[in-house]
């Protein structure tokens, strides 16, 4: 038996239908403003107008690390902030959080190396990334030591200058002077990239120069090995020229810049004949306390060109290179021994040459006359009485 279906007037309908119309248009707007409100909301998230600057000082200080300054401008303070610092492996380096605020600075000490730096912040839905920036912070200056200029020193009067380069305007640094019987230590401020400093009194031989950084916990240092070589001879003659026929010259040599210690040997050959006999032996001398000496040669041939020649030899203990890694040190090459030379040429002149007397011219004139005549006169007379007394004997021999 079938049921009658219960049919509503038709005007029950038509306003069903329209109310169904209108919830489903209802719904449909409610559908829109929802979809239309999400990206909205998304749109406001924090970091909309933040912005993350950031400055890089190279070697900013002590330790040999660099300096990492960076600057939030936070527009949505009622969110947390976070900053994270990695390096190249992706390693956390550095964090920090910041509860509240519109502006947050800080600096980070920082090894050399490459880095990233992310700013985040974070709210009921989760974090996010609002800015991330690479950067780099360079390693330090490397401290050097340049090649030192050095003066020769005849006992402890040698000097030797010093450059140190790529310094840190400000820093403490130190250097140390090392060699057989010295050991000097000396600090300095730098005042720019470069500096420059002076060692003196040093005797001759080998050293080391070794500068430091000071107040960093990993060294940063240089070291340069040099030596000082003993001063060569120098040779000044003042000649003492014969002065009589037959006679000699002299010489009166000086010698200077003689190393304390060291004997040298001087001899007096003929010019051009160094291995010759020299001239009144072998001399040999030392140094006095202002590094010089004096002797005479005498009975000197006059007449010739003659060669001084002065010859000695510098020894030291040998060379123990200090046990520094790197630095310009270990291409030094020390020395040993140094021979110690010099000559000087000069020349006697001829000794002056002997003058004869010759007899002396009979007076002329009027006084000189008289004389003549009556000598004269007196031979004549000798000769006539020789004549008589002949022509007599003549006659007594007839008879």
């Amino acid at each position: 038996m079938r049921h009658p279906t219960f049919r509503p007037p038709s005007s029950v309908a038509r306003w069903r239908a329209g109310l169904a119309g209108m919830l489903v248009a209802g719904l449909a707007m409610i559908g829109a403003a929802v979809g239309i409100a999400t990206p909205a909301a998304a749109e406001e998230e924090p970091g909309f107008d933040s912005t993350l600057e950031i400055e890089i000082t190279d070697c900013a200080g002590h330790y040999g690390q660099g300096s990492l300054h960076y600057l939030v401008r936070d527009m949505y303070p009622y969110y947390q902030d976070f900053i994270t610092i990695t390096d190249a492996a992706a390693a956390v380096v550095y964090e920090a959080t910041y509860l509240d605020g519109t502006q947050f600075e800080a600096d980070v000490a920082l090894d050399p190396g490459e880095y990233t730096i992310f700013y985040t912040v974070e709210r009921e839905t989760g974090g996010r990334n609002i800015d991330e920036k690479a950067f780099t912070i360079g390693a330090c200056p490397d401290l050097d030591v340049n090649e030192p200029v050095m003066t020769c020193s005849t006992g402890a009067d040698g000097t030797a200058t010093f450059g140190f380069t790529n310094l840190v305007e400000g820093e403490l640094y130190g250097y140390w002077v090392e060699g057989i019987g010295v050991s000097l230590f000396e600090e300095f401020t730098a005042g720019g990239t470069s500096e420059q400093a002076v060692s003196e009194g040093l005797p001759p031989g080998n050293y080391y120069v070794y500068a430091q950084w000071q107040n960093v916990p990993i060294p940063v240092y240089d070291w340069r090995g040099f030596a000082v070589e003993p001063c060569q001879p120098e040779v000044t003659v003042e000649v003492t020229e014969c002065t009589v026929p037959g006679g000699t010259g002299s010489a009166l040599v000086t010698l200077s810049n003689l190393v304390a210690g060291v004997e040298v040997d001087v001899r007096v050959t003929d010019r051009g004949d160094a291995d010759g006999t020299p001239y009144g032996g072998v001399h040999l001398v030392t140094a006095d306390e202002h590094g010089t000496s004096q002797l005479s040669v005498s009975k000197l041939p006059p007449g010739q060109d003659f060669t001084i020649g002065v010859a000695g030899v510098w020894t030291t203990t040998p060379w123990e290179e200090p046990p520094f890694l790197g630095g310009g040190g270990g291409s030094f090459t020390p020395i040993e021994s140094l021979d110690l030379v010099a000559q000087a040429d000069f020349t006697v002149k001829p000794c002056p040459v002997a003058t004869t007397t010759k007899p002396a011219l009979a007076a002329t004139g009027v006084d000189g006359i008289a004389p003549l005549v009556t000598g004269a006169l007196v031979l004549l007379g000798l000769g006539g009485a020789l004549l008589l007394r002949r022509r007599r004997a003549d006659s007594r021999d007839l008879i």
